[in-house]
Order: structure tokens, then C-alpha cells, then sequence
């Protein structure tokens, strides 16, 4: 047996205000199908529920014991869809961004702003790595989204930059009228990532098609690690833009770009397959893509065209 949702808060409705007159006025339903209504539900549950009085009506022993639960009932309904709609003005959960490791301290800080300051209730949690560790990430679900080198990610993933790659030095290494082609960088004295690493992946490609082998003086894991050895003068590095935007402006670093011809890198956002994103990750989604095509214009990289990627 089915109690109708709607019998059960008519009758809450006359048992709460004592009368058939005011509760089919406060519900806007005729009082003839308010009767109607009730003598249905007492004959559905076998019991008499209202008493009849020349004052009003009063719930018997019976109808105060569905009275109870009704409300309960009544009032978490009225709960779930005022949460609901809360929800679809202010998504709330968690999300997981994965961003590579080179870009995360520029691309991580407007996004981490950008989602406070719009969604406060949902937790954005971030994590650097490395290509690799990145696409086994969203492959297990450990990630919402990734910001990853497209020759890793998964064929599903949408396009949204391109990055100049730099040789990078201490500061005033390079004047700035120089050039430096492909094949020169190869003979510098290069610190560099282990063989998992994109960039170290792609410069060993670089090294094949020219029959060359990399000067490798140094391998180091990590960004911030091998700035700090190059400024120590212990070596040069290969980066993209993006990770050496802010040390090219403040003149800590300096740096060339690769030329004849120019070398570049596709970075892309993957996303699991086969599992609809939640309005959180929607809504971090959009932000990391705005973040994205601000920071394109402000010159950190080349954004790519939205005919291209579709996302942009």
C-alpha cells in the first residue's frame, strides 16, 4: 500500500489549521475535493483520521500519528528541493585538478581565486605531475580534470594551448638579440627531467631526427629544483612559456626562444570517460578555461583558436 504524497499534505494542511474552510483557502483546492480527498485516504488506511466538531475539525489518536510522520515527511521533501535548488544556483562537492607540473604555480592561483571567490562551497582541490602520472590519474578517477601534454592524453582530450619552448639560463646569459636554432640547443649543457618527463621526450625525438645525442649534464625532477640550478650556474634547461613567464619579467632567469624551426608543445584538458562531470566540475571547468584564454592574452602562451578545440 502507497500513501499519496499529496492526500498526506492535504491532510497535514486541515489537521495543522483545525478547519477545512482555511486549509482550502491556504492550498487554493476547492473544499468539496479537500472532503474528497480525506475520505479517500481514511479509507485507504481503514481508520478514521479527523474528528468533526462544531468547531472545527480535530486529528483522532490515529490521525495524530500520521500527522507525525507526514510532517517529518513533508519537511525533508521541502528540505531536498530547497537543497536542490541551492545546489543548481551554488554547486557545492569536491573536485580534483591535476595540472602539469611546469605550469601549475601560474595557471593554479588565478583558478584557486577565481573558484572562491564564485563557488565558496566547492572544494577545488589541486595537484602538480607530471605527464604520466597525470593521465594514469584521470584514468583511475583520482582526477576530475587534467591539464596535460596532448602526446599522453587520451584521444577525447580538448586542445588549449600552445607553448613556445625556451632554452632557459642564469640571469643575462642571453642577449637579446639572440636566435638559437633547435639543433644548436642540443649541445648546451642541459639539466633535464628523466626520460618519463614531456619535454625530455620530446627533445629526445628532436636529438633522433638529427642524429645528435643531448647534452645532459644533470638530471633533476622538478621545476622550481632546476631553476634554482641553473641560477646556481650548474647548467641550462629546456622549459615552455608558461613556466618561465614571470622569471623572464622579473629578470631572475633568462631566456631564448628555440627557432628554425620553432618548437612547441599542445597542452590539453582530459577529463575520465564514460563518467558525466558533476555541475562542480562544470562550473571549475569553465574557470579554468577563462583562466586559461587570460592568461594567453597577457602572453604566458598561445591560446588555441576555438575552430580548434571546441572548448574555448
Amino acid at each position: 500500500m502507497t500513501l499519496d504524497l499529496l492526500k498526506m499534505r492535504y491532510f497535514a494542511k486541515i489537521a495543522e489549521l483545525g478547519s477545512f474552510t482555511r486549509a482550502s483557502s491556504d492550498l487554493g483546492v476547492a473544499q468539496p475535493a479537500l472532503s474528497l480527498h480525506m475520505r479517500g485516504l481514511e479509507e485507504q488506511l481503514g481508520v478514521q483520521l479527523l474528528n468533526r466538531t462544531p468547531r472545527g475539525v480535530v486529528a483522532t489518536e490515529a490521525g495524530q500519528t500520521l500527522l507525525s510522520h507526514a510532517q517529518a515527511i513533508l519537511r525533508a521533501l521541502d528540505q531536498a528541493e530547497a537543497a536542490t535548488k541551492e545546489q543548481a544556483k551554488y554547486p557545492t562537492g569536491d573536485v580534483s585538478l591535476g595540472i602539469l607540473s611546469s605550469i601549475c604555480p601560474t595557471l593554479s592561483i588565478p583558478v584557486i581565486k577565481e573558484c572562491s571567490e564564485c563557488f565558496p562551497k566547492v572544494r577545488l582541490t589541486i595537484s602538480e605531475g607530471d605527464s604520466q602520472a597525470l593521465r594514469v590519474a584521470v584514468d583511475t578517477r583520482v582526477h576530475d580534470l587534467a591539464v596535460t601534454l596532448d602526446s599522453v592524453a587520451k584521444s577525447t582530450s580538448a586542445p588549449l594551448f600552445e607553448e613556445m619552448l625556451y632554452v632557459i639560463g642564469p640571469s643575462g646569459a642571453f642577449a637579446s638579440d639572440a636566435t638559437l636554432t633547435v639543433e644548436e640547443a642540443l649541445d648546451l649543457p642541459l639539466i633535464l627531467p628523466t626520460r618519463r618527463h614531456g619535454i625530455r621526450i620530446l627533445l629526445e625525438r628532436q636529438a633522433l631526427m638529427f642524429g645528435r645525442e643531448l647534452n645532459i649534464v644533470r638530471e633533476i625532477e622538478g621545476v622550481a629544483t632546476t631553476k634554482a640550478a641553473i641560477r646556481a650556474g650548474l647548467g641550462l634547461t629546456i622549459l615552455g612559456r608558461g613556466a618561465i613567464h614571470a622569471d623572464r619579467e622579473n629578470r631572475s632567469l633568462s631566456a631564448i626562444a628555440l627557432t628554425h624551426p620553432g618548437l612547441t608543445r599542445r597542452l590539453v584538458l582530459d577529463m575520465p570517460v564514460n563518467h558525466p562531470p558533476s555541475r562542480a566540475v562544470i562550473e571549475v571547468r569553465k574557470i579554468l578555461l577563462a583562466v586559461v584564454r587570460k592568461l594567453g592574452a597577457e602572453g604566458h602562451w598561445t591560446c588555441l583558436s576555438p575552430k580548434l578545440s571546441g572548448t574555448l
